[in-house]
């Protein structure tokens, strides 16, 4: 008896490992795009904040690519506009734009998005946000600079967020809405000298689920959905490195980002090497992984202090 129930349940447990290895493979090898269906109504609008550079602006012109019209938001009206430029040699949609510094305080949300009330808005990619990588530990660091870094990750997408909602509601009564928030998997790793930025990225991935329930579970369904896009190393201006597959270009990240929009999972991994990596880390005991993430950052400060 007690032999065949250990079978048993062995049988399950390989059952499941490979079922999970199935659904990997289908998810990220032969899953079709869902990007389209958010291709809807008069004139489709997608919302890229943080669109100046970096997977921002690659987010920006795959979607531009795929035939939503845009509206993009960066804080340096200059770099804004030569993305804009960019985009219109590409095809003929429109491209809009709004400038705020993410890392200030005292934004009018309301009027910031006031020009756009009557367009078709069925995307917003909050990808704004960032780290400052210095090796300071939290009380090294002064006042304004963790207030500015908490308002660039969590404040200003919170508060836009709020802002879009009403009007994102109306547009989901004729079709499928979603909002995606770009997170890190510095939320679980937790590294060294980036333990605020680490927690606002966490802050995102508890917002979203309790904003997806909102929608969905609360009342009536409005029909607006929420992702949390958990991203590792990716080889932009501000992250300079060697692209590989384990650290893809903003272009070839900003691709798997668009190709798995609206997938139908809420917390997920974009890009395929980074989910092999978190698998491949779940694996370790904490302390294993703590020492491999502090060496790792230990070898990022030092490469950046050679190239400063």
């Amino acid at each position: 008896m007690l032999s065949s129930l250990v079978f048993l349940v062995g049988a399950l447990v390989i059952a499941s490992q490979v079922f999970r290895f199935l659904e990997f493979l289908w998810f990220y090898l032969l899953k079709p795009s869902s990007v389209q269906k958010y291709l809807h109504g008069p004139a489709p609008y997608a919302i890229v904040t943080g669109a100046s550079d970096g997977i921002g602006k690659a987010v920006a012109h795959e979607l531009f690519a795929k035939g939503f019209n845009l509206i993009i938001h960066g804080r340096n009206e200059d770099k804004v506009r030569k993305v804009v430029d960019e985009l219109k040699t590409r095809r003929s949609g429109d491209v809009r734009y709004f400038i705020a510094d993410a890392a200030k305080g005292g934004h009018d949300f309301t009027q910031l998005i006031k020009p756009f009330a009557d367009l078709n808005v069925t995307l917003v990619v909050q990808n704004v946000g960032g780290a400052y990588m210095a090796k300071e530990r939290i009380d090294d660091s002064s006042d304004t600079a963790l207030v500015e870094l908490v308002a660039w990750n969590d404040f200003f997408p919170l508060l836009l967020t709020r802002a879009l909602l009403p009007k994102l509601r109306t547009t989901a009564q004729h079709g499928p809405v979603l909002v995606q928030f770009v997170g890190s998997h510095a939320a679980t790793a937790a590294p060294p000298t980036l333990s605020v930025y680490a927690a606002t990225k966490g802050f995102l991935a508890v917002l979203t689920r309790g904003l997806d329930n909102d929608e969905r579970r609360w009342g009536t369904p409005s029909g607006v959905e929420f992702e949390y896009l958990a991203v590792a190393s990716v080889a932009t201006a501000g992250n300079p490195q060697n692209v590989t597959m384990s650290a893809p270009s903003a272009e070839q990240f900003g691709r798997a980002l668009v190709n798995k929009a609206g997938c139908g999972k809420r917390y997920y991994t974009p890009w395929m090497a980074h989910a092999i990596m978190v698998w491949a880390v779940g694996l370790l005991p904490e302390g294993v992984v703590d020492g491999f993430v502090a060496q790792m950052m230990r070898k990022q400060h030092e490469e950046r202090q050679k190239k400063a």
